[in-house]
């Protein structure tokens, strides 16, 4: 076979992009694949790793490219040699993607909702977070604005606490725009994954707007707040406000092209009148869009 991008040199993301696109293989047939592997690979990371999202780390995660490479029909090494294992994981989200990409998998499944992010378009998304006078997050609020792609009856909800915090401590609140249907815990990620169930099929090509609340009774204190983007939406915005007996020192907007890389912007950041401050970007680009502070 003749050399290809997946098997020259680049960025892992990418050479795993051609190597999936010239395989001509579903995310669905490769995960199966590894499955008869013994490789339990959730589909979301496989999706975030060609996405450029997240980069494969620990050795869990080496022996899935390896054995990718051998699924794909690339040369050894092919995917392996792109890793960069330069950059170490940074941050409370430095998780071994894998396991914690299966388990959220085994969730949605559970909850009927394992295949429904596909079949709505996020246009614009905004959160509005809390903080409490021990530095905790105590809730946040989220606006969705979706894009049917298909014909859709639900969408799925996915809150993460800190890390060591109790996911039975987290509640998820409709506003409107849906009604709550299953919910699962995950007690080692400490997510919580909820049904939102509408009260009508949403028809391809509508739009339809979300609005839920999420509580959380941990008192673990919070140093960020930031999203994932893994496609295309016209707005997102973050909006963090601070108890004033809990006020933020060296605080910075930051983004990265994925969760655990490097930086690839920092900008200082000060809090209104109202101990209130926002990041919004227009037609952001995938990665990782953030806040980050520390507290006196």
């Amino acid at each position: 076979m003749a050399a290809t991008g997946a098997t020259t040199g680049g960025s892992f993301n990418h050479g795993l992009r051609v190597a999936i696109r010239q395989s001509g293989l579903t995310l669905e047939t490769i995960q199966r694949r590894l499955s008869d592997r013994g490789l339990a690979v959730g589909r979301s990371t496989l999706s975030y790793w060609q996405n450029g999202h997240r980069s494969p780390t620990g050795p869990e995660s080496i022996e899935v490219v390896r054995a990718l490479e051998a699924i794909l029909g690339v040369a050894d090494g092919a995917l392996y040699n792109r890793i960069n294992d330069d950059a170490p994981p940074v941050g409370p989200e430095a998780f071994d993607v894998v396991a914690t990409g299966q388990r959220i998998d085994n969730l949605l499944a559970e909850v009927g909702c394992q295949d429904k992010f596909a079949a709505m378009a996020i246009v614009s998304c905004s959160d509005f977070a809390e903080i409490g006078p021990d530095g905790s997050l105590v809730s946040v609020r989220t606006f969705y604005t979706l894009k049917a792609l298909v014909d859709s009856d639900r969408y799925p909800a996915i809150h993460g606490g800190e890390a060591g915090g109790d996911p039975r401590l987290i509640d998820l609140e409709m506003v409107s725009g849906a009604r709550l249907g299953r919910i699962r815990r995950d007690a080692a990620a400490n997510v919580v994954v909820c049904e939102m169930v509408f009260d009508r099929v949403i028809r391809r090509g509508e739009f339809h707007v979300l609005h839920y609340t999420a509580t959380d009774a941990n008192t673990i204190p919070t140093t960020s707040a930031y999203v994932f983007l893994t496609a295309p939406r016209s707005l997102t915005t973050i909006d963090v406000g601070f108890h004033p007996d809990c006020l933020p020192v060296n605080l910075e907007e930051f983004e990265r092209h994925r969760d655990t890389g490097p930086d690839r912007f920092v900008l200082p950041r000060t809090l209104g009148g109202d101990r209130r401050v926002n990041v919004v970007r227009e037609r952001p680009r995938r990665g990782t869009i953030g806040l980050r502070w520390q507290y006196a």
